[in-house]
């Protein structure tokens, strides 16, 4: 069987600092097809600049401010793969991911999707620590706002007719959103292998503050999934517990950006939907994570940077 083309869209914007390495980690793949669109998203950096050494290896498009969503989507109407993905521009991929990745779906001819394991790194590129990403159980997604998908996934293009591609009035969580979605069409496949890396730094999307709009895309998501008329009546008959889950996932936002009142309205409305709420741990840790993540992840790096210190001296 001859190796499917695969396409990467790296949607960029203000990544200059990282995307040279996401680039360099994509051109030293061990696959024989594989296409690379880079769109520098309206960036105000040196992104562009730092992108021209790449211009005789990858497609680079320049486009005014659209957000991630509306970025990817253009991506992927141009790609030519088999099979599409994308990466962030501050994450990378080990040598053999595509290839491994690739062979993990097309040993599952019901699978529409695939993805890795993948270590967590910091700003300077060290590891801290490998992330197994747990299986991909529908209800879960659905119920919990569980996202287990993270770098380096792949899907089957076929997908996009049917199902289109991420919705661009999101700005949260048009990932999750596109999951629930692809769930409905086959097999979302796990590779459990470590083939990604995921930065973890403060400029990026898991420390960034959310405003009040993207807070709300929970409640915006689940009002129109619930609506839909193909979802297995096992899902639809537990609508209660998506609706509290959400709503703490809701707060948790809320409480990063010192909304507190926001926070004990979501709070409240998961409380009407499933008076249980707290009793489910992750809720909890979400809570936690929404009021400390921020300041946490400082202390680590400074017990981080103390201890490298002491084993130099």
């Amino acid at each position: 069987m001859s190796a499917p083309r695969v396409s990467l869209v790296v949607p960029v914007y203000n990544g200059a600092a990282y995307v040279a390495e996401t680039l360099d980690s994509l051109l030293a793949q061990a696959y024989p097809d594989l296409e690379v669109i880079v769109i520098d998203d309206g960036s105000t950096d040196a992104t562009w600049d730092v992108l021209q050494p790449y211009a005789d290896r990858c497609r680079l498009l320049r486009q005014a401010n659209r957000g991630q969503a509306a970025t990817l989507n253009q991506g992927w109407s141009l790609a030519e793969g088999e099979l599409l993905g994308y990466l962030s521009a501050d994450d990378t991929l080990e040598p053999q991911a595509i290839a491994r990745l690739v062979a993990a779906l097309q040993a599952r001819p019901q699978g529409v999707m695939v993805y890795p394991d993948f270590w967590l790194f910091d700003a300077e590129g060290v590891r801290l620590r490998k992330v197994d990403a747990p299986p991909f159980v529908y209800a879960e997604v659905v119920l919990e706002g569980a996202c287990p998908v993270g770098p380096g996934a792949l899907f089957r293009r076929e997908l996009l007719p049917r199902i289109g591609g991420w919705d661009p009035h999101l700005r949260q969580i048009p990932d999750w959103e596109f999951l629930l979605r692809v769930g409905l069409c086959g097999e979302v496949v796990h590779c459990a292998e470590p083939l990604a890396s995921f930065r973890v730094h403060e400029q990026s999307q898991t420390f960034a503050v959310s405003d009040e709009a993207r807070s709300g895309e929970y409640a915006y998501v689940l009002d129109g999934y619930f609506r839909r008329d193909d979802i297995p009546e096992a899902i639809r008959r537990r609508r209660h517990l998506a609706l509290a889950n959400g709503n703490v996932l809701m707060a948790r936002l809320h409480l990063g950006a010192g909304r507190w009142g926001r926070a004990l309205g979501c709070l409240a409305t998961a409380s009407r939907a499933w008076p249980a709420w707290f009793t489910r741990r992750q809720n909890l840790r979400l809570l936690l994570h929404g009021l400390l993540g921020r300041p946490l992840h400082r202390l680590r790096r400074l017990l981080r940077h103390l201890r490298e210190r002491s084993l130099r001296s």
